[in-house]
Parts: C-alpha cells; structure tokens; sequence
C-alpha cells in the first residue's frame, strides 16, 4: 500500500518511491530540524553541494543537529529528493523547478542551481503563462543575471499586453519587470521598422 500526502495542488509525496530521511543510518547521520521534525542527510554529500553545509557540517559543530529557518517541512523534504539519490533522485519538474531554485539559492548549491537553470532553458518554450511566470520569480530572486533569466524575460516580453497586465509583478524585483517591458517596447518597435520597410 502507497501512503500518499499532498504539499500543495502541484506537490504530491509518495512515500513508496522516495525516502522519508526521518531514519538515521550510517551515511546519513547529519540531523537537521526543520518545523520540529528531523531529516537526516548524508554530510558529506551535503557539503560537496554546499558552502552552506560544509561550514554546518565540518565546522566545528558536527555532532549537533541544525534548525533550518523559513522552511517548511514539506518543502525541505521535497527539496531532499530532488538533490540526493536515496535510492533514487527525483526529477526537477515544472511543479518543484521554482521550490528547488529558491533552496538552491538558500544554501548556496551552486550544482544544483545549474541543474535546475539547464531545466529552465529546455523547458521555457513550453512553459504556460502561469508557469513562466513563477519560475521567473523564482529565478529573478535567486540568479537574475544568468542568461536563463534573459530567455525567460524574452518569453514574458512575447506575451500580449492584456496577459502581461494580469501578473503579479510586484512579486519580482523591479529591473526585471522594467526589462521585460524593455524588451516589449524594443519588439514593438522593430515590428514597426519592418512593416515600413516593407511599404
């Protein structure tokens, strides 16, 4: 029998397919709280990530468990499956990309900001508006001069007016929003130099 639980609308954890990390063993021996609960992580595999995790694990502090902050449970979880192979890992997706950037960027896991960026880059053609919008948040706060972020701005800029008015933009850094109408303002233009050209 599946236990299934669900995150949120996007998110839904089987516990049948990935691990819970709620049980220590010997490789995975680095507690960490998150909402009061413990996970426990492999900290060497943590640290080969993350800055982060090497000063937490290796520096001095090894035998004592860290409290993550402004984190949820469900989301540190989520993020877990999608970093470490136990004993499979689980697949960045269009449902997490957003999640996995923004904890990504938290402990400063530079390989998997890069996974998840490459995931960006492949799938942005296809992103619905909704999406796009949210994975642009997401990667706006966390690395907004990668070039990831330009294909992004780029596929914004391509919307219609009416569909970039219903945004939430206050919810991404005002340069950003101020390239994307940039980048609007610069099509629009070009379109008008080559429907001169052409009468």
């Amino acid at each position: 029998m599946h236990h299934i639980s669900r995150l949120s609308d996007d998110i839904v954890v089987t516990k049948s397919q990935y691990d819970d990390f709620s049980i220590p063993c010997p490789w995975r021996n680095f507690e960490i709280i998150v909402d009061n609960q413990a996970l426990y992580v492999n900290p060497g595999w943590m640290a080969e990530l993350s800055s982060f995790f090497q000063e937490t694990c290796y520096g001095g502090r090894e035998n004592e468990p860290v409290a993550i902050e402004d984190v949820k449970y469900g989301e540190m979880l989520e993020f877990l499956r999608c970093i470490t192979y136990c004993p499979q890992r689980k697949s960045i997706t269009v449902q997490n990309v957003s999640l996995v950037m923004k904890l990504a960027s938290k402990f400063d896991m530079r390989p998997v900001m890069a996974r998840c960026e490459q995931y960006v880059a492949r799938t942005a053609p296809t992103l619905d508006r909704h999406r796009l919008f949210q994975v642009t948040c997401a990667l706006s706060h966390c690395d907004p001069n990668s070039s990831t972020m330009s294909l992004l701005v780029d596929r914004l800029a391509g919307m219609k007016e009416d569909e970039l008015n219903e945004m939430q933009f206050h919810q991404m850094p005002g340069d950003v929003v101020a390239e994307v109408y940039s980048h609007k303002i610069k099509r629009r233009t070009e379109r008008r130099k080559r429907f001169c050209c052409i009468m």
